[in-house]
């Protein structure tokens, strides 16, 4: 499943993918399937979280063993900036550091927390992104839904885009449940229970759905 560029793999496309997540867990949670297919696909990655910094109920040294855990299930290093978990801010600084990692890595494709979440950190992230995927190289920009967040929510997650992840939900759950300090079982029996809602919206048993914000093919 590869987007847009002017190089090819076996017929695919091959694309340049960006993830952001405002927490250790939000990729996880919200497109670590999808990920999975990019990298099968020998799609270049970069997986960037926008905040740091543990809580009195979650320190960080616990959190940052759990991001160790779960990113050898993606197989790459996660960029995490640092900037203060729960006091995120849209301004220069943080929109030029996504910035700089589109311009080096020369991203096409974006995903993202979803701009209708209830978190104050997940709707700044998005703002951020979306101000940094103004350059005319990035052509698709998808936010994926996390079920703590999108259901508390005065707005509607309106799914346009669904991935078949059902060859990888077992690698999902294991990333996911890598962050024994905030997922309990009952979070992440609700993820798989949207992964399969979603699954029955297109015939397969799981999936991962993204509301589109804009997409283009050539």
């Amino acid at each position: 499943m590869g987007f847009i560029d002017n190089s090819y793999n076996g017929g695919f496309r091959l694309s340049s993918i960006l993830a952001v997540g405002a927490h250790p867990d939000d990729i996880e949670a919200g497109c670590f399937g999808t990920l999975i297919k990019h990298l099968n696909n020998e799609d270049s990655m970069n997986v960037v979280i926008t905040t740091s910094g543990g809580l009195p109920h979650r320190p960080w040294n616990v959190v940052e063993k759990e991001i160790e855990e779960a990113q050898k299930f993606l197989g790459i290093k996660y960029k995490i900036f640092n900037n203060p978990n729960g006091h995120y801010q849209m301004n220069w600084k943080t929109v030029s550091e996504i910035d700089e990692v589109i311009d080096r890595e020369k991203v096409d494709t974006v995903y993202t927390v979803w701009h209708g979440d209830s978190h104050q950190d997940h709707q700044l992230t998005y703002k951020v992104v979306l101000a940094a995927a103004r350059k005319k190289q990035v052509k698709n920009f998808y936010c994926f839904e996390l079920p703590d967040y999108s259901y508390r929510s005065e707005r509607v997650f309106v799914p346009r885009r669904f991935v078949d992840i059902s060859e990888h939900m077992e690698s999902k759950v294991k990333a996911v449940a890598a962050f024994k300090s905030y997922f309990s079982e009952s979070n992440i029996d609700a993820m798989i229970g949207l992964a399969r809602h979603r699954g029955g919206a297109i015939g397969v048993k799981y999936a991962e759905a993204f509301e589109i914000i804009f997409e283009m093919w050539k």
